[in-house]
């Protein structure tokens, strides 16, 4: 039988905001395979990871909870991804949720390993401990391109290691999830050379060639969590843990074309969770998935760009940022989805970002499609966009003035008028009128699995907290992931 290069072991709990990222992240750089044993998560974790196994080569084990230790479940379930891998894949590594594979310049993993010689039998790869970046709140921005600054060599924990190793040489004797040992070979670092090792699972901190990238604590929220969760076993109620870890010395972003590999993955997954989430609810349900009894979408809804008075597009001025005038990090959609009612303001749902909430200055909201009141002018097509929440109009001031875009305006004059302009794609929508979350759920199930990611991300968004608890309970709690 032909060996598979790559494969990777995760030990994984509770990690439902960040397991998109951390999958699109590994299968981007080419893994053959992903072993995710998943220590029984209540937070929807588990449920998409098997949203992700009929998309991508995933395997989604949950623990056994006969091991009442924590750590021996991890060995447990590490040790039983390296006894699968044997015959089958040559290398696997061994990672837990906040720890990513980085791999100088563009290469694959599969590449990389290629460089090793038979006589090396595992690779040791340093830490890079990465900061909160000053974030507070978690986002849904995925974790390699949000926290963009890192510790120096200074910071001694980076002498810590993770492993891939060569199945065949373990000798399943364990001491810890860093270091493993051997029945053959040696272990190398990131560029081919022995490894001197250091007391423990540390050595000479070696960035170059590949690192794991570690991040540990992530927003203010995310640290927050990990304190209830793990309080009592090794996390106390304090900050000690957070300011010594909590570094942004150094910003270092990863490349950009590995961000754009990976997210093209993240979307896929997203799209999974859904047509998951659709398939289950359908199911329990009782309705049809045959195509050709279903609700035919009724109508296509077109989507422009938007421009103002002064000739300029709309866009975001970062990935998570603000909306402005000019050319940006993205530019706004727009669509009218109800006639010459209302319109919504929206990041693109073919691409990544679709649920990254974005900034308007002074609507008093903030998120990823946003629905206003319009006012058309016949005279001359513009339109003007009001807050239903404020009942001001959404203004461009002119760049010689400060440039800012926000709702501020109580009348409509010349730099409230915006218009449409280029026609980018079209979108099928159900329903000929606005509707509720309990029409989604009417048009769901008579789609027969028709009902479209675009569509429920959208109009999903406009709902309110218990129209949004009512999908939760009914499409399953995976599907806050891509709320």
């Amino acid at each position: 039988m032909q060996k598979e290069k790559s494969a990777i072991a995760l030990f994984v709990k509770d990690e439902a905001h960040d397991i998109m990222a951390w999958l699109s992240w590994h299968i981007s750089l080419g893994f053959d395979k992903i072993f995710v044993y998943d220590d029984h998560s209540t937070d929807g974790t588990y449920e998409i990871l098997k949203a992700c196994e009929g998309t991508y080569n995933v395997e989604v084990v949950r623990t056994s909870l006969l091991e009442g230790n924590f750590y021996y479940r991890q060995r447990d379930s590490y040790f039983d991804a390296i006894k699968k891998s044997i015959d089958h894949y040559e290398w696997i590594a061994l990672l837990d949720g906040d720890e990513y594979v980085r791999i100088d310049g563009t290469e694959k993993i599969n590449d990389f390993l290629n460089k090793f010689s038979a006589e090396d039998t595992a690779i040791a790869l340093s830490w890079c401990i990465y900061g909160s970046s000053s974030r507070v709140l978690k986002d849904k921005v995925p974790t390699y391109q949000v926290f963009n600054y890192r510790s120096t060599p200074e910071l001694n924990d980076n002498t810590l290691v993770k492993s891939l190793v060569r199945p065949e040489a373990v000798n399943f004797s364990y001491e810890n999830p860093h270091k493993y040992n051997l029945s053959y070979g040696r272990y190398a670092d990131a560029v081919g050379q022995p490894v001197e090792w250091r007391p423990g699972a540390t050595k000479n901190i070696l960035w170059e060639g590949a690192r794991i990238n570690h991040y540990i604590c992530r927003s203010m929220e995310h640290f927050i969590d990990r304190i209830k969760r793990r309080l009592g076993s090794d996390l106390s109620n304090s900050t000690v843990y957070w300011s010594h870890f909590d570094r942004n010395d150094v910003y270092d972003p990863q490349d950009q074309s590995r961000i754009d590999a990976a997210n093209a993955v993240y979307e896929n997954i997203k799209k999974s969770i859904f047509q998951y989430s659709l398939k289950n609810f359908l199911n329990k349900g009782n309705a049809s998935l045959n195509t050709e009894n279903g609700l035919s979408p009724k109508r296509k809804v077109d989507v422009f760009h938007l421009k103002n008075s002064h000739g300029e597009y709309l866009s975001l001025n970062n990935v998570d940022g603000h909306l402005f005038q000019g050319e940006g990090f993205e530019k706004i959609l727009v669509a009218l989805p109800y006639g010459n009612e209302k319109i919504w303001l929206f990041r693109n749902p073919s691409v990544y970002s679709s649920n990254v909430r974005f900034h308007i200055n002074h609507s008093a909201q903030t998120n990823y499609c946003f629905e206003f009141e319009i006012e058309p002018d016949d005279a001359d097509g513009s339109i003007a966009i009001k807050s239903q929440k404020t009942k001001k109009y959404l203004t461009c001031i002119p760049l010689s003035h400060g440039g800012s875009v926000e709702f501020s305006r109580e009348t409509v004059s010349e730099w409230e008028n915006f218009y449409l302009g280029e026609k980018v794609t079209n979108l099928e929508f159900f329903g000929e009128n606005e509707y509720s979350a309990s029409d989604m759920i009417y048009y769901m199930l008579n789609s027969a699995g028709n009902f479209s990611y675009e569509e429920f991300i959208l109009k999903s968004s406009t709902f309110d907290r218990d129209d949004k608890m009512k999908l939760k309970s009914l499409l399953g709690i995976q599907i806050m992931s891509i709320l």
